[in-house]
């Protein structure tokens, strides 16, 4: 009876055993597909912080565009008001050239003198138009591949978000 009794227990107690470890590798299972894809999110996230950085890189490209545009435009603005001050010699010359008849003629080659200074100007500030036009399109260009580029990291992160368990959005 001691014996039945003993070996009933020593079943049971293996039975215990058993169903302790069905449970632990059912668990042990869970964990693994959890820590899966936990790594599969981690690759994610890495391949999105490498857009991240090669972005960085576009917008200091940027950055050295729109320094180049600020330095062509402070060289506009310095031949744009020599031609302003050319442009107020001109007009004060010629105010003068209809107040005095007997100066006409000396006023006339100081006006020469100043129309070709403008018309000089006006020349040198073509190629700096022309530079800037050329600099506003390469910008229009990367902001567009920036717009690109940070729509393709919100979809990323976007699936992320969807596939990390806790995170919601």
């Amino acid at each position: 009876m001691l014996r039945k009794t003993l070996s009933i227990f020593g079943i049971l107690l293996l039975s215990g055993f058993l169903l302790n470890g069905i449970t632990m590798t059912q668990n042990m299972k869970k964990l693994h597909t959890g820590l899966k894809d936990n790594l599969l999110s981690i690759q994610r996230l890495n391949h999105v912080q490498t857009a991240v950085i090669n972005k960085n890189k576009e917008l200091n490209q940027m950055l050295a565009t729109l320094d180049q545009v600020n330095g062509q435009l402070d060289k506009t603005i310095t031949k744009t008001n020599q031609t302003l001050t050319e442009l107020s010699k001109v007009e004060a010359v010629n105010q003068d050239t209809l107040e005095l008849n007997d100066q006409m003629v000396s006023r006339s080659v100081e006006t020469n003198k100043n129309i070709k200074q403008v018309h000089t100007s006006l020349k040198e500030l073509s190629p700096y138009m022309v530079q800037i036009n050329t600099m506003l399109a390469t910008l229009n260009s990367t902001s567009r591949k920036d717009i690109d580029h940070l729509n393709t990291m919100l979809r990323s992160a976007d699936q992320l978000d969807r596939k990390t368990p806790g995170v919601s959005h």
